[in-house]
């Protein structure tokens, strides 16, 4: 189906309420129910919660060793990170009446066809871009780093480990969030993004704020302009303006790790829209998560190279990368190669022809399909 969150997203309005003619009614409520802003706050607020209630658990059963590289306990995390938003979600759903499913994880799809095709997609992503990389002599495989054992534990390890990180990436920036966001108006949008790039400066003062912050306008604009051609009245901003946010968004976290660069963030940004692209075709993020899982794994993993900017431990092999920056990544790893850019644009091709657009359904068997 033609996955849109901003268009008909349930046939029950979420936490409607009688209308009412006051102040407070116009501040918290539209036609639809509490604004899209509220829920996403509350969501927040959820998902804070939980983090605190069940970060103090967890650190009672699971502790970092200082100085030492802990595999075990950065799984933990991972695993930990996706089930605190999974859950606020999951109340959320309760709250506004919806199946959980609509905000893109619907457990009937869970690792189902979709997640095993994602997987396959990621591993060849990452293959043909080691391999344009190495045609041009950039990367060389070197020798085995772990035999055994130690080879099954950590391709194991990392393994569950990135479904996690696909888990955990996917619906923070796909699931919940695109799917309210959608329905915000402009400039509840326009002062949360425009906020939260600033903050991000802050700690991060050379990251070129007023870059996102003029691109964050300009999609908003351009948000402004399409609703306002259309006749038919408009719950939000829309799908793609959301879409677009939250590449962004994605793409600005990812310069926070260290070693990563403007390259590699760009490459983020764009992963992060052919993503999108992928979840309206294929109306979940099942096949995404499987897409995002497998490259991540086949970069750390099986080529052994740095994934954005950070090198793991318990790799399959001593590779190195030499030769141009726009050729390798440098520290960034492929995914700040040139070579990037061209196989993410096939990939869209790809699912463009493998998942045609279809016909908008109406919104209650759009519902029972997500679950």
């Amino acid at each position: 189906m033609d996955f849109e969150p901003s268009a008909e997203p349930s046939s029950t309005p979420p936490l409607q309420a009688p209308p009412s003619e006051g102040i407070l009614s116009k501040i918290f409520q539209n036609e639809e129910g509490l604004r899209a802003g509220w829920r996403l706050l509350i969501y927040a607020a959820f998902a804070a919660a939980l983090e605190l209630g069940g970060g103090f658990i967890l650190q009672q059963f699971v502790r970092p060793s200082r100085g030492v590289f802990s595999p075990g306990y950065l799984f933990t995390q991972e695993a930990f990170s996706f089930i605190v938003i999974y859950a606020a979600a999951l109340i959320m759903a309760q709250i506004e009446r919806r199946r959980a499913g609509v905000y893109g994880l619907p457990l009937r799809g869970a690792f189902g066809k979709l997640f095993w095709q994602g997987y396959l997609i990621g591993l060849i992503e990452v293959s043909a871009l080691v391999g344009l990389i190495a045609a041009f002599g950039g990367y060389s495989f070197g020798g085995l780093a772990e035999h055994g054992g130690e080879l099954l534990r950590w391709g194991t390890l990392w393994a569950g480990f990135f479904l996690f990180v696909g888990l955990f990436e996917e619906f923070l920036f796909r699931g919940y969030i695109q799917f309210t966001l959608a329905e915000m108006g402009f400039w509840t949008a326009a002062i949360l993004f425009s906020a939260i790039f600033w903050r991000l400066h802050m700690d991060h003062r050379k990251d070129g704020v007023a870059f996102w912050l003029a691109a964050t306008w300009l999609i908003l604009i351009f948000a402004w302009f399409r609703l306002s051609g259309r006749r038919e009245k408009t719950k939000g901003i829309g799908f793609w303006p959301a879409a677009l946010l939250l590449s962004l968004l994605f793409g600005r976290v990812h310069l926070e790790n260290p070693g990563e660069r403007w390259v590699g963030a760009a490459g983020v940004v764009m992963i992060g829209l052919v993503f999108a692209f992928a979840l309206r075709r294929t109306g979940n993020l099942w096949l995404v998560v499987g897409w995002h899982a497998s490259f991540d794994f086949g970069e750390t993993f099986l080529y052994s190279v740095p994934n954005s900017g950070i090198i793991f431990e318990g790799h399959l092999s001593n590779a190195s990368l030499h030769g141009a920056k726009w050729l390798t990544g440098g520290t960034v790893g492929p995914e700040g190669s040139v070579f990037s850019f061209l196989t993410m644009g096939i990939l869209a091709l790809a699912i463009h022809f493998l998942f045609p657009a279809k016909k908008k359904e109406p919104a209650a068997i759009q519902e029972n399909q997500a679950n």
